[in-house]
């Protein structure tokens, strides 16, 4: 026998009842809580399950992220024409900067949404199906997804800018 379901009577609660059960019984009584972690620690203890979710989960992270950044990069290295002739006329560091970062935050922003949206959709698609209806998106993980995404964005903004306020502007009419 692998287990038997118990429900405590009004008035009882189900630790005194686990409690109860396993001192006239000396049988392990588990509430649903209980029941529930130590399914948890099993897979963690005894399986690779966890393992490997979590290096597909890393690697897909840093993949996604290194193609975000490096893409939002490109943005400005493809643009570099356009920022030195913007520079030989006159504008200044600060308004460069400023295109820079409007750029990187539109771009960050519609990226993370679309990203979300489409990952909520599929979420909300398959919780209908039976093999995966307990996999949902928590708001933990979307927070998580956006700090990480401006992180990214921060950082590749930073690598553009000082591309740009060290290029020179006769450079780019050279060659």
């Amino acid at each position: 026998m692998a287990f038997i379901l118990a429900r405590p009577r009004a008035g009882i609660s189900a630790e005194s009842l686990a409690s109860a059960i396993t001192r006239q019984t000396g049988l392990k009584a588990r509430t649903s809580d209980d029941f529930r972690w130590d399914c948890i620690s099993y897979y963690l203890k005894h399986t690779g399950i966890p393992v490997n979710f979590g290096i597909t989960i890393a690697i897909a992270l840093v993949v996604g992220l290194v193609v975000a950044g490096q893409t939002f990069y490109l943005f400005t290295v493809e643009n570099l024409r356009q920022f030195g002739a913007l520079k030989a006329i006159g504008v200044t560091h600060g308004r460069l900067v400023g295109m820079i970062l409007l750029q990187a935050v539109a771009v960050g922003f519609i990226g993370y949404a679309l990203g979300t949206g489409m990952a909520a959709v599929f979420f909300e698609v398959f919780s209908l199906k039976m093999a995966t209806r307990g996999i949902v998106l928590l708001w933990q993980n979307a927070l998580g997804v956006g700090v990480l995404m401006l992180l990214v964005v921060i950082v590749a903004s930073l690598i553009s800018i000082r591309r740009v306020l060290v290029l020179e502007p006769a450079a780019v009419f050279r060659g």
